[in-house]
């Protein structure tokens, strides 16, 4: 199951098409070729490409997205914000 976290982080290249792709994770389809950003069990934030959510492993867990990102680099940018958040509270 998906969740989506209210501060969710979209890249620009998704910005137009931030709700197609919201509704279809709700409904359990998996978007490919996006990075998902979402919070480990250790509360810490993580990124995969979304082809890697449709392994087992994701599908037994429950997801919460932080951010959608059109790219790996994307994702590791957001990462550094999210980190440099955490060291500065």
């Amino acid at each position: 199951m998906f969740t989506f976290d209210p501060g969710l982080y979209v890249s620009s290249d998704l910005k137009e098409k931030k709700m197609r792709i919201c509704e279809s994770f709700m409904k359990g389809k998996i978007v490919d070729d996006i990075y998902v950003i979402y919070k480990s069990r250790a509360g810490s934030a993580e990124f995969v490409s979304s082809r890697q959510l449709k392994q087992k492993y994701y599908r037994d867990r429950d997801i919460h997205i932080l951010g959608l990102a059109g790219d790996y680099d994307k994702a590791l940018l957001y990462l550094a914000y999210y980190a440099a958040e955490r060291v500065g509270a």
